[in-house]
């Protein structure tokens, strides 16, 4: 069975505005005083914290780590007045919100220079194990065309400076800003990989090797290959639905006996239109289809992928609950649509309710 961990970011809002409120500090020590859940991190900005599951080998064990820790954040963010939020991008925001304390990420800052004001990005990072690192390339090389459907699945970012942008994944558009960024180029193995990336970073336009930004990269830290397209999530279980499917197409796509020769080669530019097309529509529009290099409706591109990953979902036992959840996800929409629906129905207020941890470890109490 194939390992995975999830990483979660979220971000601290003022329960009014819904912008960033320096306070993660404040929350991550509430969290530690009562020793129920690690691996608590701080991130880029004081607003933001994020959470590292242990090494998960089911859907079952991954959602119960996820849906303890947001009961523990839900809890000490109301305590500290304010609102944990599980977007992509806050719905508000100030220019250059406040920095954690550290001199790394001060260095980045320096290096992003105007791009650091609007870098208000919560994602998700699923870690996939891979037995080495020829295995993770082949696994870069193969997630590749699948990459704008994943995004578009997990769009979850359509407000920035309290207006609506029109777009499903804002966060994506921000990141596209990055300097190394977008859809992985095809590599020939670990070592060209391990050179390349070396040049990347050599060259002066990223600070290192943490800072590639694709929407799948080789871990520096651990045996995985990491797929980083996703918006943060408004619920535990859209988190694990993501993970579910990362996990599927990467083993789909490092079994030996996949015949690598039937995956079809697609253009970069067209991945890369595709990437940016599913930031703006999501699921509510045409997707990029990775059989057959079209843009197919959402839901025939989702047929495709489960057919493509189908026996790996057999062979880990999750097959109903993921094609359960994908049907509620084209049913009632991804996290943006849903985001959109509670602001037109509620407002500021609606979207605050959504995004309530509390709201979501009660749903859990009693489902």
């Amino acid at each position: 069975m194939v390992r995975f961990g999830i990483e979660e970011e979220f971000m601290l809002l003022d329960p009014w505005r819904l912008s960033p409120v320096a306070r993660a500090e404040s929350v991550r020590e509430r969290i530690a005083t009562r020793g129920v859940v690690t691996d608590v991190h701080p991130e880029f900005l004081a607003s933001q914290i994020e959470y590292s599951t242990p090494i998960c080998s089911d859907l079952t064990q991954a959602h119960s780590w996820l849906a303890h820790f947001r009961e523990e954040l839900g809890a000490a963010a109301e305590q500290c007045e304010v609102v944990a939020a599980g977007s992509g991008i806050p719905y508000d925001t100030d220019n250059d919100p406040p920095l954690t304390p550290n001199a790394r990420y001060a260095r980045v800052r320096s290096d992003i220079r105007g791009i650091s004001h609007d870098h208000q990005i919560n994602a998700v990072h699923v870690h996939v194990e891979v037995g080495d690192r020829e295995s993770g390339v082949r696994a870069m090389n193969g997630v590749r065309p699948w990459l704008p459907l994943l995004l578009a699945l997990g769009a979850n970012s359509p407000f920035w400076k309290g207006i609506d942008t029109g777009f499903a994944s804002w966060r994506s558009v921000l990141i596209r800003r990055w300097g190394v960024a977008g859809i992985p180029p095809l590599f020939r193995g670990a070592e060209d990989y391990a050179q390349r990336a070396e040049r990347l970073v050599q060259s002066g336009a990223i600070l290192d090797l943490a800072t590639i930004a694709w929407g799948a990269r080789l871990s520096e830290r651990y045996p995985t290959i990491e797929i980083r397209v996703f918006d943060a999530q408004l619920r535990a279980q859209d988190t694990v639905l993501l993970a579910a499917l990362a996990r599927a197409v990467i083993a789909t796509v490092t079994a030996e006996h996949l015949d690598t020769a039937s995956i079809a080669e697609h253009p970069p530019e067209l991945l890369d239109a595709a990437l940016w097309l599913a930031a703006r529509d999501g699921t509510t529009n045409g997707v990029f289809d990775a059989l057959t290099g079209s843009i197919v409706p959402a839901r025939d591109a989702v047929a495709s992928l489960l057919e493509f990953v189908g026996p790996e979902l057999d062979a880990s036992g999750d097959r109903h609950e993921v094609e359960t959840q994908l049907q509620r996800m084209l049913t009632h929409g991804t996290g943006s649509e849903r985001q959109r629906v509670a602001h037109r129905v509620g407002g500021q207020p609606g979207l605050a309710a959504l995004f309530s941890m509390t709201r979501e470890s009660e749903a859990q109490r009693t489902a």
